[in-house]
Formats: structure tokens, C-alpha cells, sequence
């Protein structure tokens, strides 16, 4: 992991509720929020983040703006983000806000912990 993609991962755990665990949609960690993964690195310059569709039409025309961003297809919560520099970082930070923001547990919930062993391994099978 270079640089960029540590202090992204650094910023990420700093965010309210966002626990890092290992990955349902493939091999390595990934970012979880109230038992929903939110995030994974792809590589080591871009970065899959689960807004949900709410959020990305709250924000569409900025993001279907932003040559950084692809989203997965129209029904799809996922939108690729790719980062090289340092305004990227605080972008990708910022969306990454969003996503855990969508996930949270209503106040006064406990929050789910991301899926361990069996329960990980059947959200794999379906993925």
C-alpha cells in the first residue's frame, strides 16, 4: 500500500463507526459500517465505496462530473474512485463519510460487527 492509500486508510478507521475487517466481495481487508461493507482498495490508486443510490442522486450531478468517479451501472450502491494526489485523498474522505453516514445504526441501535467465519463466507458464495 503506497503513501496515499495508508493516510486514506488512516482516515477511514477515523470516521465514526467504520471498523476494517476482512473483505465479503473478494480476498484482503475492507472497510464495514453497522455490519455493511462500504469500502475496499483496488489496487493502489482507486478505491470501490458503497454510497448507496439515495446519496449518489443526492450528489449526481457532481459525481457523474468528476472524471475520478465511475459508478458500477445505474441500479448499483458502488462507484469506483480513483486517487492520485493529496485533493484526491481528502475527495475520496469525503465520499467515504457519505457512505458510512448511509450505513450507521440509529441512534440508540448497537451497531452489527462485520460478518466472521460461516456468516462471511456464505455473503462470498453470493458475490
Amino acid at each position: 500500500m503506497n503513501r496515499l492509500a495508508s493516510g486514506i486508510r488512516r482516515s477511514l478507521l477515523e470516521l465514526d463507526g467504520v471498523v476494517e475487517s476482512e473483505g465479503a466481495f473478494g480476498d484482503g481487508q475492507a472497510f464495514w459500517v453497522n455490519g455493511k461493507q462500504i469500502a475496499s482498495f483496488h489496487g493502489s490508486d482507486a478505491i470501490e465505496l458503497r454510497i448507496t443510490r439515495q446519496v449518489f442522486r443526492e450528489h449526481r450531478d457532481r459525481l457523474k462530473a468528476d472524471r475520478r468517479v465511475r459508478r458500477h451501472g445505474a441500479s448499483s450502491d458502488w462507484i469506483d474512485v480513483s486517487f492520485g494526489s493529496a485533493e484526491d485523498a481528502q475527495f475520496v474522505v469525503e465520499l467515504a463519510e457519505m457512505a458510512a453516514a448511509a450505513h450507521r445504526a440509529p441512534v440508540g441501535v448497537t451497531a452489527k460487527p462485520p460478518p466472521t467465519g460461516t456468516d462471511l463466507a456464505r455473503r462470498r458464495r453470493f458475490h
